[in-house]
C-alpha cells in the first residue's frame, strides 16, 4: 500500500504544479495581448515624430544636422527580462549583445539578465530593472533614455545600439539589433518637405525632435522586449504544461497497475488462506 500511497502523493503534488504553470501561462498569454494590443498606437508614435523630423530637416540651413562619422565608443543597451521561467530568452539577447560592445559599455535592462551576465563574466556599465506591467513599460524607457544620456556626457559614448526580442506574434519572437546613434538625418530627409507651423528656432525643434525619436526607439524597443519577454514565458510553460501532462499520465497508469497489483496479492492471501484452512 506503501507504494501506492507514494504515487499518489506524487500525482497530487504534480496537479498543484500544473496548476501555478496552468496560471503563470494565462498570465503571459495576457501580458503578450496587451503588449501587442499597445505596440500599434507606439508605431504611431514613433512614426509621427519620424514625419516631423522630416519637415524640421527642411528648415535647417544647409549643412545643419548633416550625418557625422562616429568612430568612438560605443553603447548597448540590452533589452532582457526581469522575472524568470523565460526559457533561452536572456541567452539570446546577451548572445547577439555581447559581440557588439568590444571597447565599449554594456548596460543590460532586467534583472535575469543580469544575472546572465554575471555569470558569464560580462563587465557592466550599469544595469536598470525590466517592466514586469504593461503600464510601466513607460517608465523603463524614461529610465533607459536618462542612463543613455549619463552615458553620452560623462563617458565619451558616441554609438549607441539597442538589443531587444522583436515580437512576431503570440509566443514567437526574434533578437533584433538596431542602430540608435549617430542619428542619420538620410532616413528622415524628404525632397519636398511640407513646411510646418513652428514656434521655435529650426535647430531647437530639431534638437528637441532628435530627442523625442530616441525616446520613441526606446519606447518601442522596451514594449517589444516586454512582448517578447512574455512570449518566452508562454512557450516555456506551455512546454512545462506538456511535460507534465505526461508525467501524470505515466504515474496514473503505474498507480493503477500497482493497485491492480495490491488486489491480485490481496486475493491470492485469500484463497490461500482458505485453501489451507480446507
Amino acid at each position: 500500500m506503501a507504494r501506492v500511497a507514494e504515487v499518489q502523493a506524487r500525482i497530487a503534488s504534480l496537479d498543484e504544479l500544473k496548476e501555478i504553470m496552468g496560471a503563470m501561462r494565462a498570465l503571459a498569454a495576457l501580458r503578450v495581448q496587451q503588449a501587442q494590443g499597445a505596440l500599434p498606437g507606439i508605431r504611431r508614435f514613433a512614426e509621427s515624430v519620424d514625419q516631423a523630423l522630416g519637415q524640421a530637416l527642411g528648415l535647417l540651413p544647409a549643412g545643419e544636422g548633416a550625418a557625422r562619422t562616429r568612430t568612438g565608443r560605443g553603447a548597448i543597451l540590452a533589452f532582457t527580462s526581469e522575472h524568470g521561467f523565460a526559457g533561452a530568452y536572456n541567452e539570446h539577447v546577451l548572445d547577439a549583445a555581447w559581440p557588439l560592445v568590444g571597447d565599449g559599455r554594456l548596460v543590460v535592462i532586467g534583472s535575469r539578465g543580469k544575472i546572465k551576465a554575471d555569470e558569464r563574466g560580462y563587465p557592466l556599465a550599469g544595469w536598470l530593472p525590466m517592466a514586469t506591467q504593461l503600464d510601466a513599460v513607460i517608465d523603463t524607457a524614461r529610465s533607459a533614455a536618462d542612463r543613455l544620456y549619463r552615458l553620452l556626457r560623462d563617458d565619451g559614448i558616441e554609438r549607441v545600439t539597442v538589443v531587444y526580442g522583436f515580437s512576431v506574434g503570440g509566443a514567437v519572437w526574434r533578437v533584433e539589433t538596431e542602430s540608435l546613434l549617430p542619428f542619420d538625418p538620410e532616413r528622415h530627409r524628404r525632397t519636398r518637405p511640407e513646411a510646418p507651423l513652428t514656434y521655435l528656432a529650426p535647430l531647437d525643434l530639431f534638437e528637441k525632435l532628435v530627442g523625442e525619436y530616441v525616446f520613441s526607439r526606446l519606447m518601442h524597443a522596451a514594449m517589444e522586449a516586454f512582448a517578447s519577454e512574455n512570449g518566452a514565458r508562454l512557450a516555456a510553460m506551455e512546454a512545462a504544461h506538456e511535460n507534465i501532462e505526461t508525467k501524470l499520465e505515466l504515474l496514473n497508469q503505474q498507480a493503477r497497475q500497482q493497485r491492480q497489483e495490491e488486489i491480485t496479492t490481496e486475493l491470492l492471501d485469500v484463497v490461500t488462506g482458505a485453501v489451507a484452512l480446507g
